[in-house]
């Protein structure tokens, strides 16, 4: 009994959901910056969601839950039409940069989305902006000011304007996506179908509309199948986990840790190098979730001592 019901603490523990999120995540910049070299972005967004949403189909015809949306009231299915569209509109506005600028620059103005994460949930879930979120919001963004600059505020030159505005809409799209998620009380898994299945029609609509369907070549569909099983099948489904049992402002600032690990996988995959800034900057973000988590522990105990 005490084995299970470690078993379940574990699968609710957000210092258990995120790291293991956060090293999918951190492939999409260097996975998609390859596939970006043979697909346009609505190519890959296309193959992605496809994938996703035939994977999520087979499960849940499998389990026989596809029943739960009659259920369903217009308000629930307005809430996951617009995750669905902000979901879309995430991955459109990052691919499109990724198109547009060197992969680093792209992830890390998209990686201030952990900032829009928190600064909604005040007005969405009336979250409030206590002292540690503000010192761990403010680590993350020198972090991430730390890598555009290579700390020298002097060297900061956009390469694209119009690529980097794509990746700072992709953070405020995120922003939005997560707030309104947690408002979600329905089915995980077939809540994730139901946002998959819109962010696909959106996709044919915008492949129809400005690009082709083509074939992808087998290194191409590998490619587009990892990003779909780790971005959204399992990806989605430790996200919502770690929203469903945590604050947001706390998965916000596991999310800081995701610049590092991209950084990681962009050295590997794609070539480029790390600096010492660099690497200072992953301090900076790093830290910002220990901050967060003590200042918690501390409010906690405080309260204790005076209840």
């Amino acid at each position: 009994m005490d084995r299970q019901g470690k078993q379940l603490e574990a699968s609710r523990n957000p210092f258990v959901l995120m790291p293991a999120l956060l090293l999918m995540w951190g492939s999409l910049a260097a996975v998609s910056k390859l596939l970006l070299h043979r697909l346009d972005s609505y190519q890959v967004m296309f193959y992605m969601y496809g994938l996703g949403a035939l994977a999520f189909l087979a499960i849940l015809s499998f389990k026989g839950r596809l029943r739960a949306m009659a259920s369903w009231t217009r308000s629930e299915f307005v809430l996951l039409l617009s995750c669905g569209a902000l979901s879309f509109l995430y991955d459109f506005f990052y691919l499109k940069s990724l198109e547009l600028v060197p992969a680093v620059e792209a992830s890390m103005l998209n990686y201030l989305f952990p900032i829009f994460i928190v600064l909604f949930a005040i007005p969405i879930h009336r979250e409030k902006m206590n002292r540690y979120k503000l010192l761990a919001v403010a680590m993350g963004f020198a972090g991430t000011m730390l890598l555009i600059t290579k700390g020298n505020p002097a060297n900061l030159h956009f390469t694209n304007v119009k690529g980097d505005l794509f990746a700072v809409l992709a953070a405020v799209s995120w922003g939005l996506f997560t707030n309104l998620i947690k408002k979600n009380r329905k089915d995980m898994l077939v809540s994730t179908f139901t946002i998959t299945l819109v962010a696909l029609v959106m996709s044919i609509g915008a492949t129809f509309a400005s690009s082709r369907f083509i074939l992808p070549r087998p290194a191409d569909f590998y490619g587009v199948l990892w990003l779909s099983m780790s971005n959204i099948v399992l990806g989605f489904f430790l996200y919502f986990r770690a929203l469903k049992y945590s604050p947001a402002s706390l998965v916000a600032s596991f999310t800081f840790f995701t610049p590092f690990v991209t950084l990681v996988f962009i050295v590997v995959f794609v070539g480029e190098k790390l600096t010492v800034t660099d690497c200072l900057a992953a301090v900076l973000i790093l830290f910002s979730v220990p901050i967060q988590k003590a200042g918690q522990l501390f409010k906690n105990k405080e309260k204790r001592l005076f209840d």
